[in-house]
């Protein structure tokens, strides 16, 4: 069925979850847009879709807040039929998905996504954890190595590891190697454990915690703990390290 476009004021759209949290709006992509938009206009080629039984945005979002940064009163809408929620996230992750290179963290949140809706549709025919793996590796354009990494990191990484790779600090390869070293230096799992300070995730996780919790200090302006204490403690450190 052919879907035409037609132009409304932005202000009678709505936005809402989980729509908007599925690829939230980077600020280097909205300013780029912006910037287009300010020279050429919205381009029609490219309009918002939206949810036509809920008059919700499903698609556009970094458009959308384009739009209205450039106080446009009329925006190319197509207006689109679903039959549920799980239907129109689809269409979303779809089409976001043909348009960009997704990020580390773009991957982590929709195989989640994929996963949940998945089971909902789960038959009693046993899946196994490759063919998983490959059917997602098919939807999400990457690798099945790189899915089956993603999974273990966010079934056995650490809560901090994990907020590290779903904010973007850290890459999925970079944090599955840190996880696999702590599940080898435990005995969950064999193979040799790497050698060298620089080298290990433990040390890599214990530095991080130990950086965080003292930029917390000094910003309550070192009513804990006394800054000449901090640098002698550093000190120790490093003549430890060098022994």
């Amino acid at each position: 069925m052919e879907l035409n476009t037609t132009f409304v004021n932005p202000d009678i759209l709505t936005t809402g979850q989980p729509f908007e949290k599925l690829f939230p709006i980077q600020k280097e992509t909205l300013a780029a847009i912006s910037q287009d938009m300010e020279l050429n206009g919205f381009d029609p080629v490219f309009p918002l879709v939206v949810w036509k039984e809920k008059n919700v945005l499903v698609d556009g979002h970094t458009r959308f807040a384009a739009a209205r940064d450039m106080h446009l009163d009329q925006v190319p809408v197509v207006y689109k039929s679903f039959e549920d929620e799980d239907d129109a996230l689809l269409y979303s992750f779809h089409a976001q998905r043909n348009r960009r290179n997704m990020s580390d963290d773009d991957i982590v949140k929709c195989l989640a996504l994929l996963d949940v809706m998945h089971k909902k549709d789960e038959t009693d025919q046993k899946i196994t954890r490759k063919a998983e793996n490959e059917t997602r590796a098919k939807e999400l354009g990457i690798s099945p190595q790189k899915v089956d990494k993603a999974r273990k990191v966010m079934e056995h990484g650490s809560p901090d590891i994990q907020e590290e790779v779903q904010s973007g600090e850290k890459s999925i390869n970079k944090a599955f190697n840190e996880v696999q070293e702590q599940r080898r230096e435990s005995g969950e799992i064999g193979g040799k454990k790497t050698d060298g300070l620089g080298l290990s995730a433990k040390y890599t996780q214990s530095l991080g915690k130990f950086l965080k919790e003292l930029t917390r200090i000094r910003e309550n302006g070192w009513q804990e703990v006394s800054q000449e204490k901090a640098v002698a403690d550093i000190e120790a450190i490093l003549d430890l390290i060098r022994d």
